[in-house]
């Protein structure tokens, strides 16, 4: 499943269903399965270890090259209040775009893609405030599984966004000189 470029192939999965269907990709983090729209999605690559940044909020990782961008990676299990993997050898970073800046999501493993009916997906209006149900915007009903729907626009806040937006126009800054 591994292509030349680092990167997972999904072009080869058939992307099948009706119009009464969304398609997720489906993906651990700790023991909960997630789902994420396949459209929002831009690449799924193997993990590669982030660069660091100083002053960064607990949640993100670093920054990787990413085709000759700078962009941030987030832990997923930190932005859920779950501690570190020590085996990361499954973990994934889904390549996504959020309020228009492309963005890396760290998973533990990604499990498939699914067809969820839309008669099968339940809308949230509001959880909790756990960590990992006040990023959610629906629970989809996958056979006897229950998927937590992400909603990417709560992942990340307005705040940390520019702080984020702050440093990695630093880091750029002292790439390129």
């Amino acid at each position: 499943m591994a292509g030349t470029d680092n990167t997972i192939d999904l072009l080869n999965l058939q992307f099948t269903g009706n119009e009464n269907e969304q398609q997720y990709i489906i993906f651990m983090v700790g023991k909960e399965e997630f789902g994420l729209e396949v459209l929002k999605v831009q690449e799924i690559i193997r993990y590669l270890v982030p660069t660091k940044i100083p002053h960064a909020p607990m949640y993100v990782e670093g920054v990787i090259d990413f085709r000759g961008e700078v962009i941030p990676v987030l832990s997923m299990r930190k932005r859920f209040g779950l501690p570190d993997k020590e085996d990361i050898e499954f973990q994934v970073i889904i390549v996504t775009e959020v309020n228009t800046k492309i963005i890396g999501l760290t998973v533990d493993r990604v499990l498939d893609i699914a067809n969820i009916p839309e008669d099968k997906i339940q809308l949230t209006t509001d959880f909790t405030t756990q960590e990992k149900t006040k990023y959610l915007k629906a629970v989809g009903k996958l056979g006897n599984r229950l998927i937590l729907l992400l909603d990417l626009d709560k992942i990340m806040n307005f705040n940390d966004e520019k702080l984020l937006e702050e440093i990695i126009s630093s880091v750029e800054k002292t790439v390129d000189s």
